[in-house]
């Protein structure tokens, strides 16, 4: 009732993230010298997914948010000091959330399309730019923004920079109506001369596109698959109990074997996905950046996850078009798997690539 609830209004519940730092789920990815249980990216998947199983709205923002629990291995001594109390303990211990801005209206997967610019101007960074369809970033107990920003136009040189909330110049537009998730929160950003100090670089500065490719798609993308499977096991449960109950031409459904066939390949579906999502996950927890593993996985899983929501709708019939229906909520929500994180066809063209570069090394 609450992710229906929640559905409808829009509305973020701030007490039930509250409650996934108590039962320490926000500080996952954090050291253990900081409080948290630094349990891996595999862990922090089986999270999302659970989550997304009951709520892809609260997941999708976990997913984003808890990410932040693991800054302080990227920190200097200098950076954790100053930040531990305002920043990084308050994500860890989920009294707040964080934002990582990539997209820009013009540039998405594309980053060499990134036109968000800082200038060192002495001490300080001077920001400018725009970022659009940036999770958590309206949200009440959004702590911060990570921004990737073009820092040297000649190498092409990305920084990622932090902006705390309620910096001067950093404006955070209306929430965007969506089709689904519709309580994670979503906005457009800007920055005019948004000044912060020249210490906010995370990593070392001018390499932020490694950043980019190495953590933020690779790890991104096994999330977002993640909360994809979530849905995808929602669906397959609802449509298995449903097809077990309901009686037409005097016999229960799931005896129908095309429903029976609709229902095993949601379950072989799911099966193949969640293999694929722990290889994924795995080899990030061995230090490794799985850039063609999550690739395979983002295009897999989600394009099932989008079958498995067609699938449950159609086994309900009638009753899965209507809003009260725990289907009909997941096949608005599935809808964006495919597109967030790199699209369907993003994740083909960097497999053709990769293919290609095998074949050439085989050979």
């Amino acid at each position: 009732a609450g992710a229906a609830e929640r559905d409808r209004t829009g509305e973020f519940d701030y007490a039930l993230y509250g409650r996934l730092g108590q039962l320490g789920l926000t500080g996952i990815l954090a050291p253990e010298e900081w409080g948290g249980s630094n349990a891996g990216e595999l862990a922090h998947c089986l999270v999302i997914e659970e989550l997304s199983r009951a709520d892809a709205s609260l997941g999708i923002t976990y997913n984003v948010a808890s990410t932040g629990a693991g800054l302080p291995r990227a920190l200097t001594d200098e950076q954790k000091k100053a930040w531990a109390d305002t920043l990084i303990y308050p994500v860890i211990r989920g009294e707040a959330t964080h934002a990582g801005a990539i997209t820009e209206p013009d540039a998405g997967s594309d980053t060499r399309g990134i036109k968000t610019t800082a200038v060192l101007e002495g001490d300080q960074w001077v920001i400018n730019g725009s970022k659009i369809f940036i999770t958590n970033a309206g949200l009440d107990n959004c702590a911060y923004v990570m921004v990737v920003c073009l820092t040297d136009r000649k190498s092409f040189g990305f920084s990622n920079i932090i902006v705390p909330t309620g910096t001067p110049g950093y404006t955070i537009m209306p929430k965007l109506r969506k089709m689904g998730i519709r309580s994670s929160d979503t906005r457009e950003i800007h920055f005019d001369d948004c000044r912060v100090p020249a210490m906010n670089v995370v990593g070392p500065g001018g390499d932020g596109r490694h950043w980019i490719v190495n953590v933020a798609f690779a790890q991104g993308r096994l999330g977002v698959a993640s909360c994809a499977i979530g849905m995808h096991q929602a669906c397959y449960d609802e449509a298995l109990k449903y097809a077990q109950h309901r009686v037409a031409f005097g016999k229960r459904i799931y005896s129908f074997q095309y429903i029976q066939g609709m229902i095993v390949d949601m379950y072989v579906d799911l099966e193949i996905s969640r293999m694929l999502r722990d290889n994924g996950a795995r080899l990030v927890d061995q230090g490794q950046a799985p850039l063609m593993e999550a690739a395979v996985v983002k295009y897999f899983a989600c394009d099932a996850a989008i079958r498995a929501s067609s699938n449950a709708v159609q086994v309900h019939g009638g009753l899965g078009y209507l809003d009260d229906c725990t289907v009909s909520r997941i096949y608005r929500d599935v809808r964006w798997v495919n597109i967030g994180d790199g699209t369907r066809e993003i994740q083909k063209m960097i497999l053709a690539r990769a293919l290609g570069h095998l074949s050439r090394v085989i050979q």
